[in-house]
């Protein structure tokens, strides 16, 4: 099965780096070629969500999951739904069976209405088979146990 893994860019001055990516980064060398990475978006709505599109369109992966920062969070997050105005669109995968496995992730109901949510409901429009993950700041306590659920995530 292929799988569609994106990332974004830093957005904040304050920021040299941005979690999803540097996860991203962390596990690419060490999977094989089922996985397709399109790291690094544009913190940009229109953009960011016209890559992917386009990366689906081409690749044709069987799943998407795309990461985001969290900088307020602590665990992963699974997002459960991706809200645009008035219409709301949940993701088809069991996040109950995946969190049962999971040391450091959590169900979250709110992708945060910012730009990773509206990538997320244009995934969802364009790859029913998709998944957000907000990723929290990585710290040296956190990193590995972060590292080993989002493996179990992509493995799934």
């Amino acid at each position: 099965m292929t799988i569609l893994l994106t990332s974004f860019a830093p957005w904040l001055c304050h920021h040299r780096s941005n979690s999803s990516d540097d996860l991203l980064v962390s596990i690419q060398d060490n999977y094989p070629k089922k996985l397709l990475f399109l790291r690094q978006l544009p913190v940009n709505t229109h953009r960011a969500s016209e890559r992917v599109i386009k990366a689906i369109q081409d690749k044709k992966p069987a799943l998407v999951i795309c990461c985001g920062m969290a900088e307020s969070r602590y665990r992963l997050s699974l997002e459960s739904q991706a809200r645009s105005s008035t219409k709301k669109l949940l993701t088809p995968i069991p996040l109950k069976d995946f969190v049962k496995e999971l040391a450091y992730t959590y169900i979250s109901y709110n992708a945060g209405q910012f730009v990773c949510e509206e990538l997320y409901f244009q995934v969802l429009k364009h790859h029913p088979r998709a998944l957000f993950v907000h990723v929290p700041l990585l710290t040296d306590k956190n990193f590995a146990i972060i590292q080993r659920d989002f493996q179990k995530i992509i493995t799934k």
